[in-house]
């Protein structure tokens, strides 16, 4: 089982570093067991707001 990172997924989203976000995405699609746990749903709630304004 693999928990996946706040940052990984907020680099996924984040289109301002195309080179983290090709990786970040590279870790999710490998991913064949993970999990979110409820804490980084969280902080990916909270942090991905400030990402909106970046359209």
């Amino acid at each position: 089982m693999n928990a996946v990172d706040t940052n990984i997924l907020i680099y996924v989203n984040d289109s301002r570093y195309p080179s983290k976000q090709a990786i970040a995405a590279s870790l999710v699609a490998g991913l064949t067991d993970g999990v979110l746990i409820w804490q980084v749903a969280c902080e990916y709630l909270a942090a991905s707001r400030k990402l909106e304004p970046l359209g």
